[in-house]
C-alpha cells in the first residue's frame, strides 16, 4: 500500500502564505510558538485541506479521519460539519451535512461520529470514498451549547465504547438553537434499551445492545491510562479521575456522594496558567489567568496533555499515585509545555498517533467562547465567524526520538501479529490491535492470548490480553486467579475487576489479597468485595477500611457495599474516631435511611463525652442526609440539648440538625437564652453567631430588628455574618433594601454573605440591578457567581440590563490605549525592578520587597500582560476582594482610611503605604464605608512612561 503521508509536502505548499495579522499563516503562527526544550512542532495538515478541526483518528491502515466543525458557534441550520478522509494523496469529504460533530472513532468498516442528538455510524460500501451508510447507533443526546455536547468516543480496555457526556447547559440567550435538553439515551433501533439516568458519561456495546451510565461526567475529552483508569475534565478543572464506578455506588442508594471523581490537580483548583500572547481576547465570564477552557485531555509518552485555547497554550502534567487515586502535577513550574504569541492559536484536541508523535489540533479562531456567555458588545457575527475557513493539525515529537510510520500497517496483520502488538509501548497499537481482534474474533486468538498472559514480561500486555480474552468469552477463572498473584499491581487490580464475573468461585482468592501492598489494589478489592455479603467478606472489608481509613475514597467504597453498613459500623465507632470525615459519611447515610431509632442513636452517641471532631462530623452528616424532618418526637429535643455543648463545632452542627428537624415545642426557654446571648457583647463572637442562628429558626421576622442591629460594623465579623444570613431568610424586598443600604459599610466577607442573602429571593434581583446602576453596589464587590446569575438570567430585561452594567468600560480607556506599545516592547528586568521599588513597593510585595497593603504581585504574575497593564492603569475597574479602600469615622471625630487588614472580635486594622497601619477599636467606630476607589493611585502615567511600563511588566512576570 502507498503510505498516505507521502502527500504531505503538497498539502503544506497549499498553506496560506499571508504573514500579516493576526490571523497569521500557518508558517508564521508556528514561529510564534514556544515549546518545551527537547520537543519540536511541525506542520502536518493545514487549510485548505482541513478547516476547524476538532477530532481526528488514524485507522489501522494509517488513513487520517478528520472531523471539521466550521459551523461553531451558531450555524446549526447550515449543517456544514464534515468528516474528511486523507489517504493515498487525496483529501476526500467522506461525510457532510453534519450539524456540529465533536468526535470520531474507527469502528468495523467505518467510523462512529458524535453529532448530537446522535452517535452515527458512517461507512463507505462502494469504494468511492464517501459514506453511503449513515445511521444513528445511539440517540437522545441533548443538543446543547457545543462546549457541553456529547463527544470523544474512545474504545476502552474493557471492550466497551466510552462517550464523554454531561448535563446540558441551560441556554438562555440562544434557547431557540440550543434548548433541546435531550431524551432517554438509547440504541436508535431498539427503544427498549433506553436509560433514564442522564448527565453523565456513557459506555455501550453495539453488538450486545448494552448501555450504561457511568459515575462521572466530562466536558470535551476523556482519556485512559495504560491500566484502564478513566480520566476526565471540564473547562475549569483540567484533570479528574473517575475513582469509583457507578455499579458500586448503586448498591447503596442512601450513600449520597457529591461526586465520584477526584479533581487531581496538584497546582490548584482551578490551576493557574501562564500565557505569553501579549494581546489576547477574553470574554465576560473568562477566568483570566487560570484554566477556563480546558479540553482535549490526552496521554502521550508518560505525560498528560490538556489544551487551554482561551489562553493559547498547552499544559503538560505528570501523573503520580495518591492513595486510591492520582495527583496531576505541572511538569515545569510556572511555564507551559507550549504557548503561543498568536492570539488566534486555539488548541482544542490531541491524538497520540501510530508513528509515536502527538498530534495537536488548532481550531484557529479569533473567538473561542460561545456567545451565550459573552457580552452583547463582543458577540458580533463578524468576530464569531472569523477564522472558520482556517485550521491546522501540528505534529509534536521528541527531538531525540524520531517518529515515523512503519512500512506495514495493522490492516492486513495476522492474528499472531495483532496479539503481539498488545505489548507495544505505543497505546495506539495496543488499542487498535485489540479492537481488530474483537472485530474479527479469529478462532486461533485465544491460545495466543493465553500465552501472552503467561509469558510476557510487559505488564500492560498481560492486562490487554486478559481483557481481550474476556471479550471473547474465553477467560478462564484459573487464569484470573493466577493474575491475582501477578507481580504488577496494575495486573492484580484488573484481575480483581475480572473476577467479579466469577463470584463466588474466586471469592477465597480475593480474600487472600487483604494485605496487598498496593493502595489501589486494596481499593479495588474493597469495591469488589462489597458485592459479597458474607462474614469473611465483611471482616476483610473492615480490615481494608481500617488500614486506609484516612483515604476518603476508601471510606466511600466501604459504605457502598450496602445501606446497612453505616449503622453497623457506627455501632463500633471507637475504631474509627481517627477519621472524622468517615463519621460525616456514616451520619449522612443514617440520615438518608430516615429511621427514627437510628437518628436518635446518633444524637445520643454524640452527646456522650469524646473527641469533638468526629462527633461534630457525625452531626454534620446527619443533617445533610436527613434533608427533611423524621417522625421522632425525641430527636429535636436531643439536638437542642447538643446546641448547649461548650464545643463550638458541636454546637454549630447541632444547629444544622435543628435547621432540618425544627425546634421542639418546648423550646421557649432556649430561644430566650439565645436572644440574651446574641446581645451579650461579653460572649465570644462564635457563641453569639450561633445564638443568632437559633433565633432565625424561631421565627426570623420576630427578631428582624435585632438582626439588623447585629449586622453593624461595630459587631465582630462572625456576628455580622450570622445576622446577615438570618436576614436572608426573610422574604420580600425590605431585607434586600436594608442590606444594599449598608453595603458599603460591610467587609468583603460580609458583602458576599449579604449577596447570597439577597439572592435567596429571586424577586430581589431588580434591587441589585438598581443598586449597580446608581452606584450603591460596585460590580467588583460581587462574586463571580452573583454576576453570572445576573448576566445569564432567564428574564431578558434583567439579563440585558445586567450585561450593560457589568461590561461597561472605565473612563481610563484612552490612557490604557496610549500604553499599548508597552506590550510589544521587550522589557528590562533590572530597570523593571527599579521601577517596582520606586513606585509599587510602598503597597505591594514581590520577591521579598515591599509592604503588605495591596495583593502580593507574585499571586498575579500568571496574568497576561494586557490584563496587568489595565489593572495598573485603571485600578478602580476590578478591585481585588479583600484589598478595598475603607474610610472609618471614629466617635471622637477622626477620619482614617486604608486597606482593611487583620480583624479581631474587638478591633480592626487599616493598612496604608510603606507598612503604616491604624488599629481601631470596634466600639470607637462611628461609621465605616468602602470607597469606590482602589487604594492604588489611578494616575501612574504621571510617574512612569511606556518604556518603564514594559520594564515593570517584565519584572512582575519574570523577576526573581
Amino acid at each position: 500500500m502507498k503510505l498516505v503521508w507521502s502527500i504531505l509536502p503538497v498539502c503544506l505548499m497549499l498553506s496560506c502564505s499571508r504573514d500579516s495579522g493576526p490571523p497569521y499563516s500557518a508558517d508564521r503562527s508556528l514561529r510564534l510558538m514556544q515549546v518545551e526544550s527537547g520537543f519540536q512542532v511541525e506542520k502536518f495538515v493545514t487549510e485548505p485541506d482541513v478547516v476547524s478541526p476538532v477530532a481526528i483518528e488514524f485507522d489501522e491502515d494509517f488513513r487520517l479521519w478528520v472531523v471539521e466543525d466550521p459551523g461553531y458557534p451558531l450555524n446549526v441550520e447550515g449543517k456544514v460539519g464534515r468528516v474528511k478522509l486523507i489517504a493515498d494523496g487525496k483529501v476526500t469529504v467522506f461525510a457532510d451535512n453534519l450539524v456540529m460533530p465533536t468526535g470520531i472513532m474507527r469502528w468495523k468498516k467505518g467510523v462512529l461520529v458524535t453529532d448530537a442528538p446522535d452517535l452515527l455510524y458512517l461507512e463507505d460500501t462502494d469504494g468511492d470514498g464517501r459514506a453511503d451508510v449513515r445511521k444513528p447507533v445511539l440517540t437522545g443526546f441533548a443538543f446543547t451549547n457545543p462546549q457541553h455536547t456529547v463527544n470523544s468516543p474512545v474504545y476502552g480496555l474493557d471492550n466497551w465504547i466510552y462517550i464523554a457526556h454531561e448535563n446540558p447547559t441551560t441556554a438562555i440567550v440562544f434557547k431557540d438553537k440550543f434548548g433541546d435538553r435531550g431524551s432517554d439515551i438509547r440504541f436508535a433501533d431498539h427503544p427498549k434499551t433506553a436509560i433514564k439516568e442522564r448527565g453523565r458519561n456513557i459506555r455501550f456495546r453495539p453488538e450486545t445492545l448494552q448501555i450504561e451510565v457511568l459515575s462521572g461526567t466530562s466536558q470535551f475529552g476523556q482519556a485512559f491510562d495504560d491500566f484502564g483508569h478513566h480520566f476526565t475534565l471540564n473547562n475549569t478543572y483540567h484533570g479528574r479521575h473517575e475513582v469509583i464506578a457507578a455499579r458500586y455506588l448503586r448498591r447503596n442508594p442512601d450513600l449520597a456522594v457529591a461526586t465520584a471523581v477526584e479533581d487531581i490537580s496538584a497546582d490548584g483548583r482551578p490551576a493557574k496558567v501562564f500565557p505569553i500572547a501579549p494581546r489576547q481576547r477574553f470574554e465576560m465570564l473568562t477566568n483570566i489567568g487560570q484554566f477556563t477552557s480546558a479540553c482535549g485531555l490526552t496521554f502521550w509518552q508518560g505525560s498528560a496533555f490538556v489544551a487551554e485555547p482561551a489562553h493559547n497554550l498547552v499544559f503538560r502534567g505528570l501523573l503520580k499515585p495518591a492513595g486510591a487515586t492520582f495527583s496531576l502535577q505541572r511538569a515545569r513550574p510556572e511555564i507551559e509545555f507550549l504557548a503561543s504569541k498568536d492570539p488566534w492559536f486555539r488548541p482544542v484536541n490531541f491524538y497520540a498517533g501510530p508513528d509515536g508523535a502527538l498530534y495537536m489540533l488548532d481550531y484557529y479562531r479569533l473567538v473561542i467562547e460561545h456567545p451565550e456567555w459573552m457580552s452583547n458588545q463582543q458577540s458580533q457575527p463578524k468576530d464569531l465567524n472569523a477564522g472558520n475557513d482556517r485550521g491546522r493539525i501540528y505534529r509534536i515529537t521528541h527531538k531525540d526520538r524520531p517518529a515515523s510510520f512503519p512500512e506495514k500497517s495493522l490492516g492486513g496483520a495476522s492474528t499472531e501479529e495483532l496479539v503481539s502488538h498488545l505489548a507495544n509501548e505505543n497505546a495506539w497499537w495496543r488499542r487498535t490491535a485489540q479492537r481488530l481482534l474483537m472485530d474479527r474474533r479469529p478462532d486461533d486468538a485465544a491460545g495466543h492470548l493465553v500465552r501472552l498472559v503467561e509469558t510476557s514480561t510487559v505488564a500492560v500486555a498481560r492486562v490487554y490480553a486478559l481483557w481481550t480474552l474476556e471479550g471473547f468469552g474465553r477467560l478462564e477463572p484459573g487464569l484470573i486467579e493466577k493474575c491475582l498473584r501477578d507481580p504488577s499491581p496494575g495486573v492484580r487490580e484488573n484481575a480483581i475487576r475480572l473476577a467479579e464475573s466469577h463470584l463466588p468461585q474466586l471469592t477465597p482468592a480475593l480474600l487472600s489479597l487483604a494485605a496487598d501492598p498496593d493502595s489501589r489494589v486494596r481499593f479495588q478489592l474493597l469495591c469488589t468485595l462489597g458485592s459479597v455479603d458474607t462474614a469473611p467478606s465483611r471482616a476483610v472489608r473492615e480490615k481494608l477500611l481500617q488500614r486506609d481509613l484516612e483515604d476518603r475514597w476508601v471510606q466511600i467504597a466501604a459504605l457502598s457495599a450496602s445501606s446497612n453498613e453505616a449503622p453497623r459500623l457506627f455501632a463500633s465507632a471507637s475504631r474509627f474516631t481517627a477519621a472524622p470525615e468517615f463519621f460525616r459519611l456514616l451520619g449522612a447515610v443514617i440520615g438518608a435511611r430516615r429511621r427514627p431509632v437510628e437518628v436518635e442513636s446518633v444524637l445520643r452517641r454524640v452527646s456522650q463525652p469524646g473527641e469533638s471532631s468526629w462527633r461534630a462530623a457525625a452531626l454534620q452528616g446527619l443533617a445533610a442526609g436527613l434533608k427533611t424532618p423524621v417522625a421522632s418526637s425525641r430527636a429535636p429535643a436531643l439536638a437542642l440539648r447538643l446546641f448547649s455543648d461548650d464545643d463550638p463545632s458541636i454546637r454549630r452542627n447541632a444547629l444544622r440538625v435543628l435547621e432540618v428537624l425544627g425546634l421542639p415545642p418546648n423550646s421557649a426557654a432556649s430561644v430566650g437564652q439565645a436572644a440574651a446571648m446574641a446581645r451579650d457583647t461579653r460572649a465570644t463572637p462564635e457563641l453569639r453567631a450561633d445564638a443568632v442562628g437559633l433565633l432565625a429558626l424561631a421565627g426570623a421576622a420576630r427578631w428582624r430588628p435585632l438582626f439588623e442591629r447585629l449586622s453593624d460594623a461595630q459587631e465582630p465579623e462572625a456576628v455580622q455574618l450570622a445576622a446577615v444570613a438570618a436576614l436572608g431568610r426573610l422574604p420580600g424586598e425590605e431585607p434586600g433594601k436594608f442590606l444594599i443600604a449598608h453595603w458599603r459599610a460591610m467587609t468583603s466577607a460580609v458583602r458576599l454573605q449579604a449577596a447570597d442573602a439577597i439572592y435567596k429571593d429571586p424577586n430581589r434581583m431588580p434591587l441589585v440591578l438598581a443598586a449597580l446602576k446608581n452606584g450603591d453596589v460596585q460590580p467588583w464587590t460581587l462574586a463571580f457567581r452573583h454576576k453570572r446569575q445576573l448576566v445569564m438570567h432567564r428574564d431578558p430585561a434583567i439579563r440585558d440590563a445586567a450585561r450593560a452594567l457589568l461590561e461597561s468600560p472605565g473612563g481610563r480607556e484612552p490612557v490604557i490605549q496610549r500604553y499599548q506599545s508597552a506590550l510589544d516592547q521587550p522589557g528590562d528586568m533590572a530597570r523593571g525592578k527599579a521601577v517596582f521599588e520606586n513606585v509599587c513597593s510602598k503597597c505591594h510585595q514581590l520577591n521579598g520587597l515591599g509592604a503588605e497593603v495591596g495583593p502580593n504581585l507574585a499571586t498575579v504574575r500568571n496574568q497576561p500582560r494586557q490584563v496587568l497593564l489595565a489593572d495598573i492603569l485603571d485600578p478602580n475597574r476590578s478591585i481585588s476582594q479583600g484589598f478595598e479602600a475603607y474610610v472609618v469615622e471614629t466617635v471622637s471625630g477622626a477620619t482614617l482610611d486604608g486597606v482593611l487588614g487583620p480583624q479581631t472580635a474587638t478591633n480592626l486594622t487599616l493598612r496604608r503605604e510603606e507598612g503604616k497601619q491604624d488599629v481601631i477599636a470596634r466600639k470607637d467606630i462611628k461609621s465605616i464605608y468602602v470607597t469606590n476607589l482602589s487604594a492604588m493611585p489611578a494616575d501612574l502615567e504621571k510617574q512612569i512612561d511606556s518604556r518603564q511600563m514594559a520594564d515593570l511588566l517584565e519584572y512582575i512576570k519574570n523577576g526573581q
